[in-house]
C-alpha cells in the first residue's frame, strides 16, 4: 500500500554540531584543534557533519521513493493559469525551474570538496551564512555541456529539498516570470539526454526555446545525485 503523505514527516534527525560557528573560524576560534588543521575544512569533525548531512539528505530521499505515482499532484500544465518559474542559463542551454522550488539566487560562494566525494555531480559543500549546504553540478545531474563564455554571470541557486537546501552554479539568471500555461508544450521524454527526462514542457521566450523542467523529477535527481 503507498505510503501516506504523513509518513514523510518523519522524527526530527539529532542536529549536527556546527562547532566552527561555535569555536572555530566562524567563532571565538578557541578550539584546540586549529592549531593542527588551521581551518575548519580541514578537520575530521567538519567532515564528520558533510557525511551526516548527506545520510539525512538520503533518507528523505528514500521516503520519496515509497510514494507512487497516483500520490503525486496533479499537473499545473493541465490547469489553466499561469506558471511562475526562474529563467536561467547553462552552456548554450535556457532553462527554467518553477519559483516554489527556489529559495534564493545569490553571487557565488566558495565550495569545499570532500575528501571522498561520492560521484561527480556532488561538488562539496557551500556555507551559506553559517549553515552547510551540498553543491551539486546541475550540468552534470542534466547531462549538459557547459563552457564559460564572456557572457556569463554565474550565479548561485538555493533550491529547497527534502532534508534541508541544495546549490548549484548556473552560468546566468535572467529572472523570475509568469508563464503562461497554454504557452507550455508537454515533453514527450524521448530524448535520452538527463535535461529531457527531468523536463515538463518547453516553451518559447524572447525568441528562444526554454526546458521548463519538472520541481518534484528535479529535486529527486538532485537528492539521488547525493548518493
Amino acid at each position: 500500500m503507498p505510503a501516506s503523505p504523513d509518513s514523510l514527516f518523519t522524527p526530527e534527525p539529532p542536529a549536527i554540531d556546527a562547532c566552527w560557528q561555535r569555536i572555530g573560524v566562524r567563532g571565538d576560534r578557541s578550539c584546540e584543534r586549529l592549531l593542527q588543521h588551521v581551518h575548519c575544512h580541514n578537520c575530521e569533525r567538519h567532515a564528520e557533519a558533510a557525511s551526516q548531512l548527506l545520510d539525512r539528505h538520503e533518507l528523505q530521499l528514500e521516503a520519496i521513493d515509497d510514494f507512487s505515482a497516483d500520490d503525486q499532484q496533479p499537473d499545473p500544465q493541465t490547469e489553466g493559469g499561469t506558471l511562475s518559474a526562474l529563467i536561467f542559463r547553462m552552456g548554450q542551454n535556457w532553462l527554467a525551474v518553477p519559483s516554489t522550488l527556489l529559495l534564493e539566487v545569490s553571487v557565488p560562494v566558495p565550495v569545499h570538496g570532500l575528501p571522498y566525494p561520492r560521484n561527480r555531480s556532488l561538488r562539496g559543500l557551500c556555507n551559506v551564512r553559517g549553515t552547510l549546504v551540498p553543491c551539486l553540478a546541475l550540468e552534470v545531474v542534466l547531462g549538459l555541456a557547459t563552457e564559460a563564455t564572456p557572457q556569463d554571470r554565474p550565479r548561485m541557486l538555493i533550491l529547497d529539498a527534502p532534508g534541508g537546501a541544495l546549490v548549484t552554479e548556473v552560468q546566468a539568471v535572467e529572472g523570475i516570470y509568469t508563464l503562461a500555461n497554454a504557452m507550455l508544450q508537454k515533453t514527450s521524454h524521448a530524448s535520452g539526454l538527463a535535461a529531457s527526462q527531468l523536463a515538463s514542457a518547453v516553451t518559447q521566450w524572447q525568441q528562444r526555446s526554454v526546458t521548463v523542467l519538472d520541481a518534484d523529477l528535479l529535486s529527486q535527481a538532485l537528492l539521488r545525485s547525493l548518493r
